[in-house]
């Protein structure tokens, strides 16, 4: 495991799913469940997590070789479906769910729905990772991250440029337990390497959704899905937000103004209310409301 265990103990259980074990951190009671497949740490949802367990169990997932999980295979999106597949399975937390991704874990989600369509009743997708070019903020901003995982179409990974305050920033939003657990895994050997990978995974994760979910119009069907997003201005990403949209018949879209890329940080609110929306569209079989 990862970590050291006296000094940051686990906050949930390490489960494993197939020769190592993943951290599963679940609260809360009811169905359809609500999991959490990231990206960020399962801490980084302190603000959102114990609002949802107030009306269903939600689970957040580490997925190998962060926080306190297990190394494990090389990562990937497939890797990280079949350890949140087994996971849930393992820890007998019982289908549908309601899929939460933020970034790169929303791409998790969608591949995730389309390898196991019968064990999903909803989605909420936080802010997508998308590919195109990195725009700055305005000077008089008060968001407090990067926009969406960027990735130049040809350069590589875009470093962060001087005047977007460090990630880490955000975070100080968090309970301060929570903070500190944040700070304790990025301290951990490996985090540049991961945090690298998760950049290099976004083109990789794109096609591997593109080809599960295959020519279907409305892969989701009309299960419920919520969309937020940020105020981003980019050709590439309206035409993202478009496409997400088309994935069910019962979706929405939610703006999160003042807010940057980390949306559960900046608007928790926001992260809430649509998990709720969905939740009570699933269990009711309703259109959501405009």
């Amino acid at each position: 495991m990862s970590a050291d265990a006296q000094d940051h103990p686990p906050i949930g259980k390490l489960i494993d799913v197939g020769g190592y074990r993943v951290h599963l951190y679940c609260i809360g009671s009811g169905s359809p469940a609500v999991v959490i497949v990231g990206a960020g740490y399962s801490f980084d949802w302190a603000l959102v997590q114990p609002d949802i367990s107030k009306f269903t169990q939600v689970c957040a997932y580490d997925h190998s070789g962060i926080a306190w999980s297990d190394p494990g295979p090389t990562d990937s999106c497939s890797l990280r479906v079949s350890e949140v597949h087994s996971a849930l399975k393992n820890a007998k937390i019982s289908s549908p769910f309601v899929l939460v991704g933020h970034s790169l874990g929303a791409l998790v989600a969608r591949l995730y729905a389309a390898k196991y369509p019968d064990e999903v009743a909803g989605m909420v997708i936080v802010d997508h990772a998308f590919l195109g070019s990195l725009v700055l903020p305005p000077a008089n901003s008060s968001r407090s991250a990067a926009p969406p995982i960027l990735i130049g179409p040809s350069k590589g990974p875009s470093n962060v440029p001087a005047g977007i305050p460090a990630p880490d920033r955000a975070f100080e939003k968090l309970p301060s337990v929570d903070y500190e657990l944040h700070l304790w895994a990025n301290s951990l050997p490996g985090f540049s390497k991961t945090m690298q990978g998760n950049l290099q995974m976004v083109p990789e994760c794109s096609s591997e959704v593109e080809a599960a979910s295959g020519a279907q119009a409305a892969p989701f069907s009309d299960k419920p899905l919520i969309v937020l997003r940020t105020a981003t201005s980019i050709s590439a990403y309206e035409d993202l937000q478009k496409s997400l949209l088309a994935l069910s018949t019962n979706s929405k879209e939610v703006l999160a103004e003042n807010s940057g890329h980390l949306i559960m940080v900046d608007r928790p609110d926001l992260v809430i209310s649509a998990i709720r929306d969905v939740e009570e569209a699933s269990q009711r079989h309703t259109q959501l409301s405009h």
